[in-house]
């Protein structure tokens, strides 16, 4: 099951350690880093993004950017990752010059027309309680379930997933978890990926 990691630097104390924090999760088995830091200004995302690509193993991990594609062409990202309503009024050929192209999704309706509009994977959230999403009810494990059976591409669950309770979100068949400040935040991130990979 692969791992991606969403970035948030503001859950950090300033680059330095961002960076150290992206580079530990390449060295210790994330899949893929999608950089979504959405207060940035093109230049200031591009230039953090170029920084980011020198401290990951592009072998191990792939970069994909949040929402901005002219940043992901500039940074030649492997992914770009787009919310739904974005998703669907885009130009295809624009998105297609990537390897893989992510959509964020809350419904199953969604998910079928990302999938049919030729998504290579959706991102179904929340899953579960999380300080993201504070008051909205969580979809839980039937959601992800539900997408599954009804969508070809690859399904990657988001949404205050945690070590305790990552097997049942792999016991659902999907392809991935998405996991934001667990890793962010984390003291020990081999520890911490070490404890998703049980």
């Amino acid at each position: 099951m692969k791992i991606y990691l969403i970035t948030n630097r503001k859950l950090v104390s300033n680059e330095e350690e961002f960076l150290q924090v992206i580079k530990e999760c390449s060295e210790n088995g994330v899949d893929n880093i999608i950089l979504r830091e959405k207060d940035l200004g093109f230049d200031d995302l591009v230039k953090l993004g170029s920084k980011l690509k020198e401290v990951i193993d592009e072998n191990k991990t792939k970069l994909i950017l949040n929402s901005n594609i002219e940043g992901g062409i500039k940074l030649k990202a492997y992914g770009i990752h787009l919310p739904f309503q974005e998703f669907i009024k885009v130009d295809n050929k624009l998105i297609y010059s990537f390897k893989e192209v992510g959509v964020s999704v809350h419904s199953l309706e969604e998910a079928i027309e990302a999938d049919k509009k030729g998504a290579s994977y959706v991102l179904v959230s929340h899953i579960f309680n999380t300080e993201c999403k504070k008051g909205l009810e969580p979809k839980g494990i039937d959601f992800i379930s539900e997408v599954k059976k009804e969508v070809s591409c690859k399904v990657i669950a988001l949404g205050g997933i945690l070590p305790s309770n990552v097997e049942e979100v792999k016991d659902t068949g999907c392809e991935g978890i998405a996991v934001m400040s667990t890793l962010m935040k984390s003291k020990d991130i081999r520890s911490t990926l070490k404890e998703y990979r049980v």
